[in-house]
C-alpha cells in the first residue's frame, strides 16, 4: 500500500495539466446520486467545444437515426447519461495530451480500454455504479499521462526497460525516476481535489496488499475492479501495458476466478473499446 507521506514532487515535474472544468463539474454530477439529465446539460452546454462534439456523436452513423438532433438534451438521451459522462471525461483525458505520438496515443487507448472494462465489471456484477468505475478506471494511469507529458526522455526509457528487457513498469519507473506512476497518480488527484477513494485507487491499482488492508469492503472492490479491468486490458494488449496480472482471490472478489466468464467479458471490453474509440476520435483504433 502506498505510505500517507507523500512524496515530494516540486521541481521533479513541475508540468501538472488542470483537470477540465467541465470533466471536474460532471464528477460532482457522477458524486450526487439525485442529478438529473438538466443538471449534465447545463454543464456540458458551458462548452461549446464539447456541446459540438457530442452533438457530432448523437448524429454519427453509430446511432444509425434518420433525424438529426441539434439540442444538448436530445443528444443525451440518444447517447445515454452515463455514456455521455463517460464521453466527457474520455475526451477531457485526451485533450491532456500535446501531441499525438505513439506514446501519448497508446496511454490514451490503454486508459479509455480500462475504463470500459471497469465500467463493464461494475455493471454486471453489481459492485459498484458504472459510471462511477468508468472514472476510475479512466483516470487509473494518470500519473503515467503526466510523467510522460513533463518528462519524455526519461520516460521513454522507462518504456524501453518494459517492452525489451521484461521489466515491469513499477521496477522500472523507480529504477529510472525514483518514484512509480502510482505515486504521480495520487499526487496529481490529490491536486485536482478528486474524491478520496478515487486517489486511492489511482495510487493502488499494483500494489498487491489491497484485499489484506485495514480498507472498506467498498473501496477494495473499487481498486480491485480497476487492477481486474487493468489485467483484461493487459491481456488484450490493448495500448501501452505490461505484466499485469491478478491473484486467484482477487479475481474471486470481483467474481470473475472463472476463465471463460473473463473470456467472455474481454470480447465485449474489446468492442465496447472500439465503439467509445470511434465516437471520440471519428475512427476505429490502430491495431494492435
Amino acid at each position: 500500500m502506498k505510505k500517507d507521506n507523500p512524496i515530494n514532487f516540486t521541481g521533479q515535474v513541475p508540468d501538472v495539466p488542470s483537470l477540465p472544468v467541465v470533466a471536474t463539474r460532471v464528477l460532482h454530477i457522477i458524486a450526487n446520486g439525485n442529478s438529473s439529465l438538466e443538471d449534465l446539460k447545463k454543464v456540458i452546454s458551458m462548452d461549446q467545444a464539447f456541446s459540438s462534439r457530442l452533438l457530432k456523436v448523437a448524429n454519427s452513423v453509430y446511432y444509425r437515426a434518420s433525424n438529426t438532433v441539434s439540442d444538448i438534451s436530445d443528444a443525451i438521451t440518444r447517447i445515454g447519461f452515463t455514456t455521455v459522462q463517460a464521453l466527457v471525461f474520455a475526451i477531457s483525458l485526451r485533450d491532456l495530451r500535446r501531441s499525438s505520438n505513439k506514446t501519448d496515443v497508446a496511454l490514451w487507448e490503454h486508459s479509455l480500454a480500462v475504463s470500459v472494462a471497469s465500467g463493464l465489471i461494475a455493471r454486471d456484477l453489481g459492485l459498484i455504479p458504472s459510471g462511477e468505475a468508468f472514472i476510475y478506471g479512466l483516470l487509473h494511469d494518470i500519473g503515467k499521462v503526466v510523467i510522460n507529458l513533463s518528462r519524455k526522455k526519461e520516460y521513454a526509457e522507462v518504456i524501453r526497460l518494459v517492452q525489451q528487457e521484461g521489466i515491469p513498469f513499477v521496477e522500472a519507473e523507480n529504477t529510472i525516476l525514483g518514484f512509480d506512476h502510482g505515486d504521480m497518480g495520487k499526487y496529481v488527484a490529490e491536486q485536482w481535489n478528486l474524491p478520496d477513494d478515487m486517489v486511492f485507487a489511482i495510487a493502488n491499482h499494483h500494489e498487491t496488499d489491497v484485499l489484506a488492508s485495514g480498507e472498506s469492503a467498498d473501496l477494495k472492490k473499487k481498486t480491485i475492479i480497476v487492477k481486474a479491468a487493468d489485467a483484461l486490458c493487459a491481456s488484450l494488449q490493448i495500448g501501452l501495458s505490461y505484466g499485469m496480472t491478478l491473484s486467484a482471490q482477487e479475481w474471486q472478489f470481483v467474481k470473475l476466478a472463472n476463465a471463460k466468464r473473463r473470456e467472455a467479458l474481454s470480447a465485449i471490453i474489446v468492442e465496447e473499446f472500439q465503439n467509445y474509440h470511434s465516437f471520440i476520435t471519428g475512427r476505429p483504433p490502430r491495431a494492435t
